[in-house]
C-alpha cells in the first residue's frame, strides 16, 4: 500500500499505548490469573497439544468410563502438562495411574469443569442463560453478535434446521445482530453448480432477511434497534459465492432500505479488489435510495485449514504466505474503506485484537471525520479488559460470540481449537497480552512489526489463477522429461474461468438427437479399419437411448493381425532405451493435458461420470504417464542389470475408471519396452480412443499401441489365450480374472479385482467427519468403484446411536442424484439398469435388515437410483459378503473394534479399508489386523492418488504378483531382468544371521571348500548382502514420499503369508538359498517343499550342517506335485526357481484359486527379487483436526 502519513502512524502508536496501559490499570484481579495461565501454556508447547487432544477427545464417547480411559492414555502419551500448578499435576498423575473404572466417576465433574471454562468464550444456547448474558451486556453499553454453532450441515434437515434456528432468533427481541455461514443454509454447495447454489442460497437468505425486516430488538433503554444480519466469510473455495449470494439477495427490491452485513478476509489478496466491488455497488444501491450496508474486515481464521486445503490439492495457497503481508493488506482494506466516500455506503467493522490495528482504524476515522461510520469488533471472552479499555474511550463496540446448548458442546470443539491456535500463534498479539506493557521488548517488536505493515506494498491479485480453457499445450513441441514428480493438480472449480471451461465441455458433449455422432475406427498394425465389420451404438447413461457415438467392433482375424503386429514391433519401440521412451510419454503427458476437456466430455457422454469425477482420472492418468517413465529410468540405472520388455502386454481396462485405469496399463507398458494391444470396455470405447490418440500424437506408433475394441465373449479369448501375449494388464471383476486364468493358466496376469470394502466408525470417532468421509466412499460415481465403502461397521455405541443414524441418513437422501449434464448432481447414472445382485441389493431385504433409507428410481431413467441404506445386516450375509458394485450401503453392528475388524475380514476381500477414529490406540490395531492393500484412516476410502497411495488389493481383490498401481515398482513387472554382474557388496547397517554365515562360507571357500558349489555359493553370497541392503535402504522401511501437512502417505512392504517354495530337481544350490534367504529377510515363513525321492548334490546340501544353519526358520516339506496342488487353494504365494519347472497339475490348481506362483529367474539384485516375497500396503492418514496438525507443529 502507499506510504501512510507518518503522523498517522505516530498517532496510531500513541493511542495503542494509551489503551495498552489503561488496560492492564482495568485487569481484575481473576483476569490476571487466567493470563498466567495463559502465559505458561505458550512456554510450553507440548502442553497446548494435549490440551487440544483433551478437547477433541473427551466429549465424544458416552461412557464416561471410555473416556478416563482416553484421559489417561493420552496422559501417558504427551506426560503431565507443565503448565499446571503443583496441586494440579499430582492430581493428573493420580488419575493416570488408576484404572479406567475408579476414575470413571470423576469424569462428570471434569467434563462440567471444561465446559465452564469454555463458558468464557462460548455463550450458553439455552435461552434463559442466554437472555441473561445478553442482557448483562446490554447494560454494559456493549453489543452482541452471536453465531450458532452446531452440528455439520450435512443434509437439508439439519439445513431446515438451522433455518429455523435463525427466524427464531429474527423474532427474540433479545437478540439484536446474528452471524450466518452460507454452509449452515444449505448442505449441497458447489462451487461448479454455481448458479444453482446462489439461486436457492438466495432463497434461503430472503427469508431471513424479510424476517429481520419485521422484528426489532428491544434495547435496555426501552428503545427499539433494527435486526441485522451478518454473512460469515468461510473458506476461499465459497468467497465468490458467498459474494454473490449477499448481493443477488439484497437486489431485491424489497431489501433496498435493508442494511446488512458481510466478512471479507484480508489474509486473501483477492479481498481487496472485491472490496472495491463491493462498495462500487453498495454506492449504486444507496444512489437509488438503499441502505447501507456494512463491511466486517478480519484478518481471517482459517489459514490452517487453507494450507492444507493447498498441500492436499497441489494448488497455490489461497492466503498470503506471510502476515506481514495479511496486516499491510489489512490496513490498506481499513484505508480504502475508511475513504468518507466509501464508507457512508459501506460501513465498517474492524474485527482484532491488535491494538495497534484497532488504534489505526479510529485515528483514520478521526481524521477523516468519518468515526460514525464505523465500530470496533472484538471476540467474546478474549481480553475483556481490553474491550473495557476501549469502551472507556467512547469506542463503539460489538462482540463476536459463538453459541452452544449443553447438548451441542461437542460441536464447539473446532471453535475452540481454531480460538487457541490463534491465541498461540508465533506473531498474534494475543500470545503477548498477559503481562505487555508498554515499551517492553514485546511491545516494541509488535509496534516494529506495524510500522512496517503500514508502509508494505503486497499483491492484490489472486494466487490461484488456474485457467484450464487458456492452457496451451502441444505435443510436437519438444518436452524434456522431469527427473522428479509431481502430482498433477485437478481443476479448481472454485474459479470461473474453470466453470467457464467447463460449460463449454457441456456445450460440445451434450448431444441432441440429430447432431453427427462420433465414429471411432479399429487402430491395427498401424492401420484404421472401419469397414466392413460390426458398428456398435453408444448411448448417453444420463438419457438412455440418446446416441452419442458409434464404434467398430473388431472380430477374430483383427485380434490374430494386432498380434502379428505386436510380436513383430517393426517400429523399434523395444530397441528404444529408457531416456528415449521417456520422452516420448513425456510427451504423451502433454497430449493428455491438452485433451483434458475432451475426455471428461466423452466420459460424461459415455459412461454417466460427472465432470468432477472425470477431471480426476485426468489427472490421475497424467501422473501415471509421468511416474512409470520415471520409475523404468530408476531401475535401469541399476549397473548389474539389463532390462528389456516382456513382449507384448494385453490391457482390458474397465468402464468405471475410463481414463486413468486403462492410460496406466498403457504407460506402465510402454515404459518397460513393451508393445501393446489395448482392448476397451465395450461401454467406455469413444473415451478410449481418444486415450490412444495422445500416446499417437506424442510419437508412439500405432504398430506399437493398438486400438482394438472386440467382443468380451468371442474375440478378447483369442487375445488372452494366445502364447504371443507376455503379459495381461486386468482391472475388472475377480470373475473375469479367474476366467482367463482357467482358460490360460500360464498367463502372466497383473488384475485389480473386486472389493467388498468397509468403513469402521468406533466410538472415538468424530462422528460429523465420519459421516461426510462415508458418504463421499459410499456414493461418489454412484458406487461403481471398486474402492467404494459399501460396508459400514459401527461400534454398538454408534450404532445405536439414533442422531448419528438421523444424520447419515438425511445426508444421504440430500444428495442430489440426475444426469451427469446437471452440475448440481453428486449421484450420476449407473453405467446400466441394474440387475443380477446389484438389483437384488437395491430392491430386496435379507433376514433382520430395515431400510434406514430405501434407494428409488429416478426420473423414470433405469440407470439413474437414489442412495439406499441398509440396517441390522448380519454376518456372513448376501449384503455382508457380495460386492454390490452400486448405491447401497450395509451397516453393520459391532461390540468393539476387534469384532469390527473380523466382519471386515471375513468378506475375503482386501481392496481398501477405512476407519474412523481419533484413538491412537485403535488405529495401530487396526492397521496390525486389518487385510486391505489401502487403508484409510479419517478420510474416504476412494481416490487413492499416484505415488501417494498406490492402488491394490490382497485376497479376492487381486490376481498375480500384487504389485500396486501407480507405485515405483509396478513397471518392473513389465520387464524381463537379466543380471550382467554380481550385486555391489555394500556392508550391512546391523546384525544379520545369514550374512554372518555367508561370510563364514566367503572364507571356507577361499581355503577351498565346496569346489562344486563355487559358483552357487558366491552368488549366494552377493544375493544375501543385496537382499538386506534392499531391505535397509528400501523395503523394510515405512516410506512417506510427500510429508504433506495435515496427512501422512505411508508405505510398508508386508511379508507375504503362506509362503511356499518348490524346489525342483533342475534347481541349483544357490536358486534354492536365495529363495529361502529373501522369503527369510521379508519377514516371511515360508515352507520349503521338496517332491519325494529327490536326492541330488542340492538336497545334501540342504540337509546337512551348513544348510540346516541356514536354513534355520523354513520349514521342510516332502509332498508330490499333486499334493502341493491339493493344498494350493490355503498357500497365498508359491515360489519356483523358473517358469518351465511349474508343472501343469500345479499351474491348473492354482489358477482355479487364483494363487500366484512367481517363476521368473532367481536373482541376485534385491530389488526385484525381494518383491516375490513382499506385498505392499499404502496407509493414508488425515492426521490433522480442523487444520491444527498436533505435535508436528511442535517438533
Amino acid at each position: 500500500m502507499p506510504d501512510l502519513d507518518p503522523l498517522i502512524i505516530d498517532q496510531t502508536v500513541t493511542l495503542a499505548e494509551q489503551w495498552q496501559n489503561r488496560a492492564n490499570q482495568l485487569l481484575t484481579r481473576a483476569e490476571q490469573g487466567y493470563q498466567r495461565r495463559l502465559q505458561r501454556l505458550m512456554a510450553n508447547p507440548g502442553d497446548k497439544v494435549l490440551l487440544s487432544r483433551i478437547i477433541d477427545q473427551s466429549f465424544r464417547p458416552d461412557s464416561h468410563q471410555r473416556v478416563a480411559d482416553q484421559l489417561r492414555s493420552l496422559l501417558r502419551k504427551h506426560g503431565l502438562p507443565r503448565s499446571l500448578t503443583l496441586t494440579e499435576r499430582l492430581a493428573l498423575r493420580l488419575f493416570a495411574s488408576l484404572p479406567p473404572q475408579l476414575t470413571a466417576p470423576v469424569v462428570s465433574p471434569l467434563i462440567k469443569g471444561m465446559r465452564s471454562g469454555a463458558g468464557q468464550v462460548i455463550l450458553p444456547g439455552e435461552l434463559d442463560r442466554l437472555h441473561a448474558h445478553l442482557r448483562q451486556r446490554h447494560q454494559q453499553g456493549v453489543r452482541m453478535n452471536i453465531n450458532h454453532l452446531g452440528e455439520a450441515v450435512l443434509g437439508e434437515e439439519e439445513a431446515a434446521h438451522r433455518l429455523a434456528t435463525y427466524m427464531q432468533d429474527m423474532a427474540d427481541p433479545e437478540i439484536e445482530c446474528i452471524s450466518i455461514k452460507i454452509s449452515t443454509l444449505y448442505s449441497q454447495i458447489s462451487s461448479l453448480a454455481f448458479r444453482q447454489t446462489v439461486d436457492l442460497l438466495r432463497e434461503r437468505l430472503t427469508a431471513i432477511y424479510r424476517a429481520a425486516g419485521k422484528h426489532s430488538v428491544n434495547r435496555p433503554d426501552g428503545t427499539t434497534g433494527a435486526k441485522f444480519v451478518n454473512l460469515d466469510m468461510e473458506e476461499y473455495r465459497d468467497l465468490e459465492i458467498t459474494y454473490h449470494v449477499f448481493t443477488t439477495t439484497l437486489d431485491q427490491e424489497e431489501f433496498l432500505e435493508l442494511s446488512a452485513g458481510i466478512v471479507l478476509q484480508a489474509y486473501l489478496p483477492d479481498s481487496y479488489a472485491i472490496q472495491q466491488e463491493l462498495t462500487a455497488w453498495a454506492q449504486k444501491r444507496q444512489a437509488r435510495g438503499g441502505g447501507p450496508i456494512k463491511l466486517r474486515i478480519v484478518k481471517g481464521a482459517n489459514m490452517e485449514m487453507e494450507k492444507l486445503d493447498a498441500a492436499l490439492n497441489n494448488w497455490p495457497q489461497a492466503p498470503y504466505d506471510t502476515k506481514l503481508e495479511v496486516d499491510a493488506n489489512f490496513k490498506q482494506m481499513i484505508a480504502y474503506g475508511m475513504q468518507p466516500e466509501n464508507i457512508r455506503a459501506v460501513h465498517l467493522g474492524i474485527a482484532s485484537h491488535n491494538l495497534f490495528d484497532l488504534a489505526y482504524a479510529g485515528v483514520l476515522a478521526r481524521a477523516n471525520g468519518v468515526e460514525s461510520f464505523f465500530c470496533y469488533e472484538m471476540l467474546e471472552g478474549m481480553a475483556d479488559h481490553v474491550r473495557r479499555a476501549l469502551q472507556e474511550s467512547g469506542a463503539d463496540l460489538l462482540l463476536y460470540a459463538p453459541v452452544a446448548a449443553q447438548h451441542e458442546f461437542i460441536n464447539a470443539v473446532a471453535y475452540l481449537i481454531r480460538r487457541l491456535d490463534e491465541n498461540t500463534a508465533p506473531e498474534n498479539f494475543l500470545r503477548f497480552a498477559p503481562r505487555l506493557k508498554v515499551g517492553s521488548p514485546q511491545w516494541k517488536m509488535l509496534e516494529a512489526g506495524f510500522r512496517r505493515s503500514c508502509t508494505t506494498t503486497v499483491r492484490t491479485t489472486p494466487n490461484r489463477t488456474q485457467n484450464r480453457g487458456a492452457e496451451t499445450f502441444t505435443a510436437q513441441k519438444p518436452v524434456v522429461p522431469r527427473s522428479f514428480f509431481v502430482n498433477e493438480p485437478d481443476t479448481d472449480w472454485a474459479l470461473a474461468a474453470n466453470r467457464g471451461w467447463v460449460e463449454a465441455i457441456r456445450e460440445q458433449w451434450h448431444k441432441v438427437q440429430e447432431e453427427e455422432v462420433i465414429a471411432v475406427p479399429l487402430v491395427i498394425n498401424g492401420e484404421i479399419l472401419a469397414q466392413d465389420r460390426p458398428v456398435v451404438d453408444c448411448h448417453d447413461p444420463s438419457r438412455p437411448g440418446m446416441l452419442v457415438g458409434r464404434y467398430v467392433r473388431g472380430v477374430a482375424e483383427d485380434a490374430h493381425r494386432a498380434l502379428t503386429a505386436a510380436t513383430a514391433d517393426t517400429d523399434g519401440w523395444r530397441r528404444l532405451n529408457s531416456r528415449e521412451r521417456h520422452r516420448v510419454l513425456s510427451q504423451a503427458a502433454m497430449a493428455l493435458r491438452a485433451a483434458r476437456a475432451d475426455l471428461v466430455g466423452m466420459a460424461m457422454a459415455e459412461t454417466g461420470k460427472i465432470c468432477t469425477e472425470a477431471d480426476i482420472e485426468v489427472s490421475e492418468a497424467i501422473d501415471f504417464t509421468e511416474l512409470y517413465p520415471l520409475a523404468a529410468s530408476e531401475f535401469d540405472t541399476l549397473p548389474n542389470v539389463q532390462l528389456s520388455g516382456q513382449g507384448t502386454v494385453l490391457v482390458i481396462a474397465p468402464w468405471n475408471f475410463p481414463i486413468a485405469i486403462p492410460c496406466g496399463g498403457i504407460a506402465a507398458a510402454l515404459a518397460a519396452g513393451n508393445t501393446v494391444i489395448f482392448k476397451p470396455s465395450s461401454d467406455a470405447v469413444l473415451t478410449g480412443y481418444r486415450l490412444c490418440q495422445c500416446f499417437w500424437e506424442a510419437g508412439v506408433s500405432q504398430k506399437t499401441l493398438q486400438f482394438l475394441p472386440c467382443s468380451g465373449a468371442d474375440v478378447a479369448p483369442i487375445l488372452t489365450a494366445d502364447e504371443r501375449v507376455s503379459a495381461i494388464i486386468l482391472t475388472g471383476g475377480t470373475e473375469t480374472g479367474l476366467r482367463i486364468l482357467a482358460q490360460s493358466p500360464g498367463v502372466y496376469l497383473a488384475a485389480e479385482t473386486g472389493g467388498k470394502n468397509a468403513t469402521i466408525v468406533t466410538d472415538m470417532a468424530d462422528r460429523d467427519q465420519a459421516v461426510k468421509n462415508v458418504l463421499h466412499s459410499a456414493f461418489s460415481n454412484s458406487g461403481q468403484k471398486c474402492s467404494a465403502t459399501s460396508l459400514l461397521i459401527l461400534e454398538k455405541t454408534v450404532y445405536d446411536d439414533s442422531r448419528f443414524r438421523r444424520q447419515l441418513v438425511d445426508a444421504a437422501a440430500s444428495i442430489q442424484v440426475g444426469s451427469a449434464w446437471d452440475f448440481a448432481t453428486r449421484l450420476g447414472p449407473l453405467i446400466r439398469p441394474p440387475a443380477g445382485e446389484l438389483l437384488r441389493g437395491l430392491t430386496t431385504l435379507e433376514a433382520g435388515e430395515e431400510w434406514a433409507l430405501a434407494p428409488t428410481m429416478v426420473n423414470g431413467n433405469p440407470q439413474l437410483w437414489s442412495p439406499g441404506i441398509k440396517y441390522g445386516v448380519r454376518p456372513g450375509s448376501f449384503t455382508h459378503l457380495t460386492e454390490l458394485f452400486g448405491p447401497v450401503l450395509g451397516v453393520m453392528r459391532a461390540e468393539n473394534l476387534n469384532e469390527a475388524i473380523n466382519l471386515v475380514n471375513q468378506t475375503g476381500y482386501g481392496l481398501t479399508s477405512g476407519l474412523e477414529s481419533l484413538d491412537t490406540r485403535e488405529q495401530e490395531t487396526w492397521k496390525a489386523r486389518i487385510r486391505a492393500g489401502n487403508l484409510y484412516i479419517n478420510r474416504s476410502t476412494t481416490g487413492a492418488i499416484v505415488l501417494r497411495q498406490p492402488f491394490g488389493g490382497m485376497g479376492k481383490s487381486s490376481l498375480g504378483p500384487g504389485l500396486k498401481a501407480g507405485s515405483i515398482e509396478y513397471v518392473s513387472q513389465f520387464m524381463c531382468v537379466t543380471e550382467t554382474e554380481p550385486p555391489a557388496m555394500t556392508p550391512p547397517s546391523g546384525e544379520h544371521r545369514l550374512f554372518v554365515i555367508t561370510q563364514e562360507w566367503r572364507r571356507l571357500l577361499r581355503w577351498g571348500h565346496w569346489p562344486s558349489f563355487r559358483g552357487d555359493l558366491e552368488q549366494t553370497i552377493r544375493a544375501v548382502t543385496s537382499y538386506i541392503h534392499s531391505m535397509e535402504t528400501c523395503y523394510g522401511l515405512t516410506r512417506d514420499y510427500f510429508h504433506l501437512r495435515g496427512q501422512d502417505n505411508q508405505l510398508r512392504w508386508l511379508p507375504i503369508k503362506d509362503l511356499v517354495i518348490r524346489l525342483h530337481p533342475d534347481d541349483s544350490l544357490f536358486a534354492t538359498l536365495a529363495r529361502c534367504a529373501a522369503a527369510l529377510f521379508a519377514g516371511c515363513t515360508p515352507g520349503l517343499s521338496l517332491p519325494p525321492d529327490l536326492t541330488n548334490q542340492v538336497v545334501e546340501f540342504l540337509t546337512g550342517h551348513q544348510g540346516k544353519r541356514f536354513l534355520h526358520g523354513v520349514s521342510l516339506v516332502t509332498e508330490t506335485d499333486e499334493q502341493l496342488a491339493a493344498r494350493i487353494s490355503s498357500l497365498e504365494r508359491l515360489r519356483y526357481a523358473a517358469p518351465d519347472r511349474v508343472p501343469v497339475a500345479v499351474l491348473t490348481a492354482a489358477a482355479r484359486t487364483g494363487t500366484w506362483i512367481a517363476r521368473t529367474p532367481v536373482c541376485m539384485e534385491g530389488r526385484f527379487e525381494l518383491l516375490h516375497y513382499l506385498r505392499q500396503q499404502a496407509m493414508c492418514n488425515n492426521y490433522h483436526r480442523y487444520g491444527n496438525v498436533g505435535e508436528r507443529a511442535v517438533d
